[in-house]
């Protein structure tokens, strides 16, 4: 079963508008139309900002926004009268939420020969957003570059995530996977990972064919951010082990389910046909119920009423078995752990499971046991008996490993404590 990265699962903007008002908004709605020492706007200008003025801090920015259009229109104009009009133009515009109007005063406004050491911070840093939301990549690589080079400016894990931003639509993947491991690197103490900066870097690594730093970076973007399509793509990639065998594949299937990931039909149908060929009939038609909930499984199939009917007479002997595994080998044991746990009775699953592997025996993989302990301790949530689990294996096989290991990433993913995902 050979599997790969199907998709570089980054958001399209890093920054969304919301981000954008956040940072601008630390200017004062009304720009002042001279500076405390240098140049004054010409008085035509200021005859007309001056209502402009007025009106903004009224919370009238249409009405502002007539009059700063009137003082665009006018000849003549010193570069400080063109700063001042596109200063108040790019506040107008922001708070009329005319992104596209504010990036293209601020982009003029970072060229202007009138821009002063003491605004460039200010100034460079929303150009640059405001470029990126526009995807002026260009002009993001140009101004972000300039922001950071300031002192003090070289931190800003948002300006450095707008460049991989921009390095990666420009399709340089080196500097893209570059600057967003920078990103990474610049996220404040206690802080989850820029999530937009993680997944640039992954989709990076995959347009570059770096497919295990890819999915060392898809891990970690799962260690901090639930994505049902994120847990997709990793079981996905997880069943491209080499020779793996059904029961291997099933365990890496399992954390579909518990991870409430994505999926298309074949997501519930192959697992499905999975635990069918290895006995689990009930397990079959929990993915399949699984399917239809997701709206990619008809009921009707075929299939479901194979697993419905072998289900149904499951239930049947399920009593007697759990009696003769009990008293019987290690190896009953370790099925009716597997069965157990396709029923979604947790507990009785890791009992089993702990059985089968305090009775031993030739046939009986204490590596399974410790899988199927650790998933069902894991969907009791007891972390630390699941973690203790899978760490238990010894000299596992390549599928064993891979399933212990996303299991892992499963269980000690540190979501709950993440800031929520940006939107997408």
């Amino acid at each position: 079963m050979k599997m790969r990265f199907v998709r570089a699962a980054f958001a399209a903007c890093l920054l969304g508008s919301a981000a954008i008002v956040a940072t601008s908004v630390s200017l004062t709605p009304a720009i002042a139309a001279s500076r405390p020492t240098g140049p004054s706007v010409s008085k035509a200008v200021g005859t007309i900002l001056q209502p402009a003025q007025v009106a903004m801090q009224a919370g009238d920015y249409a009405g502002a926004m007539t009059l700063i259009k009137q003082a665009q229109a006018l000849p003549d104009q010193t570069p400080f009268d063109t700063f001042t009009i596109n200063n108040f133009l790019a506040n107008a515009a922001i708070a009329l939420k005319d992104y596209d109007t504010a990036g293209t005063a601020y982009e003029a406004m970072a060229d202007s020969p009138a821009l002063t050491e003491e605004e460039k911070p200010t100034i460079l840093h929303n150009a640059t957003l405001l470029a990126g939301q526009a995807k002026h990549w260009d002009k993001v690589i140009k101004f972000g570059g300039v922001y950071l080079a300031l002192p003090g400016m070289g931190s800003d894990a948002a300006i450095i995530a707008a460049m991989a931003q921009a390095y990666y639509f420009t399709n340089d993947f080196n500097n893209a996977a570059t600057w967003a491991q920078k990103a990474v690197d610049a996220t404040p103490a206690g802080q989850p990972p820029n999530r937009g900066a993680l997944e640039i870097k992954m989709g990076a690594q995959i347009k570059a064919k770096q497919t295990d730093a890819a999915m060392a970076t898809l891990e970690t973007i799962l260690t901090y951010y639930d994505d049902p399509d994120e847990w997709a793509q990793l079981v996905d990639v997880s069943l491209g082990v080499k020779g793996i065998k059904d029961i291997e594949a099933l365990h890496i299937y399992r954390l579909r389910l518990a991870s409430h990931a994505s999926g298309q039909p074949d997501g519930y149908t192959v697992p499905a046909a999975l635990a069918l060929s290895v006995g689990y009939p009930v397990e079959a038609l929990a993915f399949l119920d699984a399917g239809i909930a997701a709206g990619k499984v008809e009921r009707s199939a075929k299939q479901y009423g194979e697993a419905n009917t072998r289900a149904a007479a499951d239930r049947k002997t399920i009593g007697s078995f759990e009696q003769t595994a009990a008293k019987g080998s290690g190896e009953l044991d370790l099925r009716l752990a597997e069965t157990l746990y396709g029923y979604g009775r947790y507990a009785d699953s890791a009992a089993a499971a702990r059985r089968a592997l305090q009775k031993g025996g030739a046939k009986n993989d204490p590596n399974e046991a410790n899988l199927v302990l650790g998933e069902a301790l894991l969907m009791q949530g007891d972390t630390a008996g699941g973690v203790a689990a899978f760490n238990a294996l010894k000299n596992p096989t390549a599928a064993q490993a891979r399933a212990a290991h996303i299991w892992l990433i499963f269980a000690n993913r540190k979501t709950a404590a993440a800031a929520p995902a940006p939107a997408k």
